[in-house]
């Protein structure tokens, strides 16, 4: 693993999480349960699921994130679709389970690992605080397509786009 990617499995999770475990979290998606409620008041943002950026945690300053225990339900759209005209003809959102989940999980490790990124402790939701000069997440994650685009480097979850994302990261909170 290289030793610019830590994924803080040592650090504790956010208390605001042990405040929240004796709520009941059934049905509710990451965003409505109560610790990240709070945490997003405190300007703290859900880390992005998007396969591509699975890896953000692991390169994210430790002071500029933090985790909970992942007790979230998640949900599934199946979509059917018309043979010919591929126009939609049924749209049903259902609780994933939990072999869904665990494909998911599998399949992120799998890119994490072709990006050279291991030792991703699982059962995290992970919140992060933009770094300097950025009002959130997503205005740092233009600036690293901005920079990706002009690198010529694909805006996916590989070894380069990682590194890129560290080296900006480093640049705007040393």
């Amino acid at each position: 693993m290289d030793t610019g990617y830590a994924w803080g499995v040592d650090q504790p999770p956010d208390p605001v999480g042990a405040r929240a475990a004796d709520t009941d979290a059934d049905g509710l998606t990451p965003e409505q349960l109560p610790e990240v409620r709070e945490l997003t008041a405190q300007g703290w943002q859900v880390a992005p699921d998007a396969p591509m950026l699975v890896f953000l945690p692991a390169v994210w300053p430790p002071r500029l994130r933090t985790w909970v225990p992942d007790r979230a339900t998640r949900y599934e759209t199946w979509t059917e679709l018309h043979p010919k005209t591929y126009e939609v003809l049924r749209e049903q959102t259902v609780r994933a389970s939990w072999e869904s989940r665990n494909e998911v999980e599998n399949d992120n490790d799998a890119l994490l690992a072709d990006a050279g990124i291991t030792g991703r402790p699982r059962g995290r939701l992970w919140l992060l605080k933009p770094p300097p000069g950025f009002a959130s997440v997503d205005d740092f994650l233009a600036e690293l397509g901005r920079r990706a685009d002009a690198a010529g480097i694909e805006g996916a979850c590989s070894r380069e786009y990682a590194r890129l994302t560290r080296i900006l990261l480093r640049e705007v909170t040393a």
